[in-house]
């Protein structure tokens, strides 16, 4: 038995032996490690480090929306909660800085008193000024501690409205909303980092940093100046013009020379910074009437861009398109001629000309100077439906341009199969076939400018944050449209048109201006209603660029009139046109103030010798007057003294 026992304890002793030496050599060899898994447990830290995303700038600099530094306040209430005194001051700092009670402030660290990481909801996204004003108080006091500024960023546009149907905004799960924003986003974010740390045995914050990689800058085609000039001018005639406001006006600006898009606006405006509000489209009062789904869906087409997103149908805008084609396909030349009696009968359908009564015998330039319809349904007869159809895709229509926004549809145009006469026809000139402004600025870039047809786009280039290139945005020929032969003569028909055809009004001083109007019918037709549009380039010989203008359903009686689009251009061309680098002819412009002047000095002269006219009758008038006077009396006394003689005469004349 007391051998068992001796045998018992020696093995229990053996053991003991062995366990104390394992526990050393596991302290020996993996202590620190086990140590640090124990303290991170209990006091790790692990938080993400904010990125900057990139800056949207349009091409000249000009900062259109970019992320500003900011800063959340974060409380560590282990801190506070091991020092009585560190915690009394440090809540009465922070209430006292900023505007938040020592309540709210109390509630989150007895809540969490363990942790070393709470946000404070009422302190996110505190400017420099506000850390910066109170980092300087706790360099002076020792005792206000226990809490620390973490980095984040706030976007934020410099030029509030301006291109906000372009830029877009952000959504609230931080990622872009419509616009720039939204198609760029992947260029826009970077890459987040991570601060890891833990509090060692002296209670000493041990840190990792991996760093936030910034997101790339967008620099943008637009010009910020004009693309500000164009919204105020839509503005202007929204609330000012004779036909406003119209449902919508549309602007495009473009360069034919590579595709590169310089405004873009519509009547559709919004507070980048506060986008959620409908106040800058309707008032108080009409806000409050509406449902939550009507303001749901008034937001939705207030974000909407209205240049890519909306369908209609283009009137004779569309023309130029129809002829061009005849022109190649060598079917027409300038030679070609109509007589136009105002209206042509296609397989049993009277279809009418703008001018009901007819405009006689025109050549080729002249049909689309006085935008005659029946010129252009012959020309499309010519063509015929294969054809036709053949060049309606060519110029792009049906199908997306490929613009680097999203949101764009792609109108409808008709099936080869179901181009029947009456829809080749009406197709000819417009109509029964719907576009979008970017299609159409589009193919008519590539019309005018020998037939190139480069990608619509609104990027310039991608920089990184220090300014190093990433990509730049080359201009893309995506396909050749039309002969150079062909554009050559077109621009020299559209030149007429505004000199002396429809689109007169479209006239600039000192400018050469080639265009074409339009004017179509909304269905249904009973409503009389009107889009009516101008699209044209300047200087029309060499195009610098292009402009296209929609004015959709004119608030008058008679919409049915293109000068609003016309006029509306020529007022945008001459604001714009300096800032894009093309100036007016001076000689131009001094022949015409010195015609003016003349004119006015006529009218003026005019009007001097029509008052001395005026003045000379009254004179003779007042002298005329009392020999009338006078030959009246002697008439009247010689009536008497005849009355005397025969007094019976009054009454044989009654």
């Amino acid at each position: 038995m007391r051998g068992a026992l001796f045998v018992f304890f020696a093995l229990f002793f053996i053991g003991f032996v062995g366990l104390l030496i394992q526990i050393f050599l596991l302290d020996k060899n993996d202590g620190n490690r086990f140590r640090k898994a124990a303290l991170a447990q209990q006091s790790y830290t692990n938080s993400v480090l904010n990125f900057q995303r990139g800056a949207i700038k349009d091409r000249n600099g000009t900062t259109m929306a970019i992320s500003l530094r900011r800063y959340n306040l974060i409380l560590e209430p282990r801190t506070l909660n091991n020092n009585d005194q560190m915690h009394v001051r440090t809540v009465d700092a922070l209430a006292s800085n900023f505007d938040i009670s020592r309540d709210k402030l109390e509630d989150i660290i007895s809540s969490k008193p363990n942790s070393m990481y709470e946000h404070v909801d009422d302190l996110k996204e505190l400017t420099d000024e506000q850390v910066e004003a109170f980092r300087e108080k706790m360099s002076k006091d020792e005792l206000i501690d226990g809490l620390w500024f973490e980095e984040t960023y706030s976007r934020s546009y410099p030029l509030n409205s301006v291109g906000c149907n372009i830029i877009g905004f952000m959504g609230s799960d931080e990622s872009g909303t419509y616009g720039i924003e939204e198609y760029y986003n992947d260029e826009l974010n970077g890459s987040t980092g991570r601060e890891y740390g833990y509090f060692d045995s002296n209670m000493n914050l041990q840190r990792t940093i991996k760093n936030a990689k910034d997101g790339n800058n967008v620099v943008l085609t637009i010009d910020a100046h004009v693309q500000e000039v164009v919204e105020q001018q839509i503005k202007w005639f929204q609330k000012k013009s004779g036909a406003g406001p119209a449902k919508h006006v549309g602007v495009m600006l473009m360069n034919p020379k590579n595709g590169e898009i310089i405004a873009m606006a519509s009547e559709s405006s919004f507070d980048l910074n506060d986008p959620r509000t409908l106040k800058t489209m309707y008032t108080q009062e009409r806000i409050d009437e509406m449902s939550d789904d009507q303001k749901k869906e008034n937001l939705m087409n207030m974000w909407a861009n209205f240049c890519i997103g909306s369908a209609y149908e283009p009137g004779s805008t569309f023309k130029p398109f129809t002829i061009a084609a005849a022109l190649d396909e060598a079917l027409i030349n300038e030679d070609f001629s109509v007589d136009c009696t105002g209206v042509k009968k296609i397989s049993g359908t009277d279809i009418h000309c703008a001018n009901r009564s007819g405009h006689g015998f025109l050549n080729l330039q002249h049909i689309l100077m006085e935008s005659c319809n029946v010129g252009l349904m012959d020309i499309a007869a010519k063509l015929g439906r294969e054809k036709f159809s053949k060049y309606t895709k060519l110029y792009g229509f049906g199908q997306r341009t490929g613009i680097d926004l999203p949101g764009e549809t792609s109108g409808i145009i008709h099936p080869k199969d179901q181009l029947n006469p009456v829809e080749l026809a009406t197709s000819s000139f417009g109509q029964t076939q719907t576009v979008t402004m970017v299609q159409m600025l589009s193919a008519f870039c590539s019309v005018i400018n020998g037939g190139k047809y480069y990608q619509p786009h609104l990027v310039k280039e991608i920089v990184t944050s220090e300014g190093d290139p990433v990509k730049k945005i080359e201009p893309t020929v995506v396909k050749d449209t039309t002969s150079e032969d062909t554009s050559i003569r077109l621009r020299k028909f559209l030149k007429a048109t505004v000199e002396d055809g429809t689109a007169q009004p479209a006239k600039v001083i000192g400018y050469s201006v080639g265009g074409k109007t339009g004017t179509a019918e909304k269905r249904p037709l009973a409503l009389k209603n009107y889009l009516v549009s101008f699209i044209g380039a300047v200087p029309i010989e060499d195009p610098q660029v292009a402009i296209y203008v929609i004015v959709d359903e004119p608030n008058v009686e008679d919409q049915a009139h293109s000068t609003f689009a016309t006029q509306f251009a020529s007022r945008l061309l001459k604001k714009v046109l300096p800032f894009i680098g093309i100036y007016a002819d001076e000689k131009a412009v001094a022949e015409a103030k010195a015609e003016k002047k003349r004119r006015e000095a006529e009218e003026a002269a005019e009007e001097v010798q029509r008052e001395r006219e005026q003045e000379q009758r009254e004179e003779e008038e007042e002298q005329t007057e009392p020999e009338n006077e006078k030959e009246q009396e002697e008439s009247e006394n010689q009536d008497e003294e005849q009355q005397e003689d025969d007094p019976d005469r009054g009454q044989d004349e009654e």
